[in-house]
């Protein structure tokens, strides 16, 4: 039988957007970090994930809409149509 996964040691309180979107953080015990991000779809625009652990920092970029791909739609002119309203 497939190990059970770990529940978070850790949730941070999540973080509204202005826009009202929210980010969530859960870290777990075997070290592992979980983002959370409302308001999809979204796409992977940039990933920094190894180098030199002393001096080096992980960097994760998502970016709304057709930024970069295919995505169902444009966020950014999602936004704008908001405020127009």
């Amino acid at each position: 039988m497939a190990e059970q996964p770990l529940g978070a040691h850790f949730v941070a309180e999540p973080i509204e957007l202005p826009d009202g979107r929210r980010i969530r953080v859960s870290a777990y015990p075997d070290g592992s970090i979980r983002f959370s991000v409302d308001g999809l779809p979204y796409v992977l625009t940039e990933a920094y994930l190894s180098g030199n652990p002393k001096t080096d920092k992980a960097v994760v970029k998502l970016s709304p809409g057709r930024q970069g791909s295919a995505a169902a739609y444009n966020y950014a002119e999602e936004l704008a149509e908001r405020n127009r309203a």
